[in-house]
């Protein structure tokens, strides 16, 4: 990944050329020829996400780099396979990855226990990356679907509010022993998003030509530039406790640009964009656009509600997202999880903790 941020820096090819060399080398050496350091086979050969999943995240995401940056069809093949298996096969519901404790790995395909899930939060930063990358690859919105789900879920539990104890793993169960903890003897997990956070507002917008995605929603305010000039927004919201997002454009190009605001697959009926989660329940979440006060409808692309037009200061779009608790079940091929369900609210997935299940049995 830093051999690829190189490149895009400075432009000199061989910061690219290195990335891609050590990509081409792993897997064609007896020394060190393992799932646990996805080195067992070649990379254009590897089509499941196998071995330690912190650094197998890292290592797909300087894959998607050099996919994206080469444009070679079997490297964007390759990616595009693993990261398939991981959404269809290996995701928990948190968006967290890694399900085995020993060797801190990928479980083999709907190996996801519950209380002895290891989810390690450095994990579900690779997530982030991974999918970002994946999406700068292909400008569909499903990847930033799972960076979301992993962001308030998966990332976030790995520190308390008070950013003062972590987690290392992050089961989706507990006996009650499993606690934060003010340090490690290995520190990755509490530095890394201690580094993670800052980055954030990096994640809410994309540009390409004339082109601006609006990814997350969080009150901001930001400056950037399209293809036909500077534009700058700002937006308005509680997400994601609400659903209701306003964004006013403070400057904008006399030839316009195109507005595209992702639609969560979360309001459109999609846990996740494969079949590995789904909704149990009958509730029908929607959700409505208007500019400066006046509904608008367009039809999505990859996910993304686009408005194409010549913008004026002051304008005002207001994307208004229903928001409910919503039941949630796994694909049945998911041992663990058959005959429970899980309770989830827009992005976040929520957790009944034991002084509130011993409220509600004191109740009953």
């Amino acid at each position: 990944m830093a051999l690829a941020k190189l490149y895009v820096l400075t432009g000199d090819k061989k910061y690219l050329d290195e990335a891609k060399f050590f990509i081409d080398m792993r897997g064609h050496g007896e020394k060190g020829a393992e799932e646990y350091r996805q080195s067992h086979v070649p990379v254009l050969e590897q089509d499941e996400a196998v071995g330690h999943a912190v650094r197998a995240e890292y290592f797909y995401s300087g894959i998607a780099d050099v996919a994206a940056l080469t444009g070679q069809t079997d490297y964007i093949e390759a990616i595009d396979k693993i990261w398939e298996n991981i959404v269809d096969k290996k995701l928990y519901l948190t968006g967290g990855v890694g399900a085995r404790r020993s060797g801190e790995a990928f479980g083999d395909n709907y190996e996801l226990p519950n209380l002895t899930s290891y989810c390690e939060t450095c994990a579900a930063i690779g997530n982030v990356y991974f999918n970002y990358r994946m999406f700068l690859l292909h400008g569909d919105s499903k990847y930033y679907d799972v960076l979301e789900r992993s962001l308030y879920n998966g990332v976030i539990s790995g520190v308390s509010l008070d950013g003062g104890t972590f987690f290392y793993p992050n089961p989706l169960e507990s006996d009650g022993r499993h606690q934060r903890q003010d340090w490690f003897g290995c520190a990755c997990c509490p530095s890394n998003i201690c580094r993670f956070i800052p980055s954030v507002p990096g994640y809410v917008y994309a540009v390409k030509d004339n082109d601006l995605y609006v990814n997350l929603y969080m009150a901001n305010t930001m400056h950037d530039s399209v293809k036909n000039g500077d534009v700058s927004v700002s937006m308005e919201t509680n997400y994601p406790w609400d659903g209701k997002v306003k964004i006013v454009v403070n400057e904008a190009p006399k030839k316009g640009f195109n507005l595209k605001l992702r639609i969560p697959g979360w309001v459109r009926g999609e846990v996740v964009p494969s079949d590995l989660y789904e909704f149990d329940d009958d509730v029908e979440l929607g959700y409505k656009v208007s500019l400066n006060g006046q509904e608008i409808n367009a039809d999505l692309d990859k996910g993304y509600f686009c408005i194409d037009r010549k913008w004026a200061p002051g304008d005002v779009v207001v994307l208004d997202m229903d928001m409910e608790p919503r039941l949630v079940k796994a694909n049945d091929k998911v041992e663990a999880d058959r005959g429970r369900v899980a309770v989830e609210r827009g992005p976040i997935v929520y957790c009944a903790e034991w002084p509130d299940n011993r409220l509600l049995r004191r109740v009953a």
